[in-house]
C-alpha cells in the first residue's frame, strides 16, 4: 500500500452534536439580531462567520498520506507537508496527532497535523500511519549512522 486517503465529515459521523451546533448557531444569529436593532445584515454576516470558523465540522475533509507527503484539503484551502517533518504519531479518540517532536512538548498542536478517522478506519489509519513513520525514522538513522568506508 503506497498511500491512503480518506474523507472525514465530522457533522454527518455525529448528528446529535450536528444539531446542538446548529442550534447554538441559530441562538448566536437571534442574539445578534436584538442586539443589533433587528439588523438582518448584522444576523447573517454573524451566521456567516459562524459557519466559515467551523467549516471543518460542516463539510467533508480530505486526508492523503503517503511516503513522502502528507496532504489536508478542506473546502477552501490546503495542507501539505512532507513525512520526514513528523517524527511522532499520538493516536487519539476522533483521530491521530503528527507531531515533529520526539518528546512530548506544547507546541506539537500548533507545529502539528491532525488527522481525523473517517467513519470505521480507526484500525488503519493507525496502522498506516505508525508503518510510515516508523520506516522513515529508520531510513533517517541508517543515514545518520556514520560508516568508516564512507570516507
Amino acid at each position: 500500500m503506497e498511500s491512503l486517503t480518506w474523507v472525514s465529515h465530522p457533522a454527518r459521523e455525529r448528528p446529535l452534536a450536528s444539531i446542538l451546533v446548529i442550534i447554538l448557531a441559530a441562538v448566536i444569529m437571534a442574539t445578534v439580531y436584538f442586539a443589533m436593532d433587528r439588523s438582518p445584515v448584522m444576523m447573517l454576516i454573524a451566521g456567516l462567520i459562524f459557519m466559515i470558523s467551523l467549516s471543518t465540522f460542516f463539510y467533508p475533509t480530505t486526508y492523503t498520506v503517503d511516503r513522502t507527503r502528507v496532504c489536508i484539503k478542506y473546502l477552501f484551502s490546503a495542507k501539505e507537508r512532507n513525512l520526514s517533518a513528523f517524527r511522532r504519531c499520538i493516536p487519539e479518540t476522533r483521530g491521530v496527532l503528527l507531531s515533529p517532536f520526539l518528546s512530548p512538548s506544547r507546541l506539537e498542536n500548533f507545529r502539528g497535523f491532525y488527522l481525523r478517522y473517517g467513519k470505521n478506519n480507526k484500525a488503519e489509519v493507525d496502522a498506516f500511519v505508525r508503518h510510515l513513520l516508523s520506516s522513515q525514522l529508520e531510513q533517517a538513522r541508517g543515514q545518520s549512522e556514520v560508516r568508516p568506508d564512507a570516507v
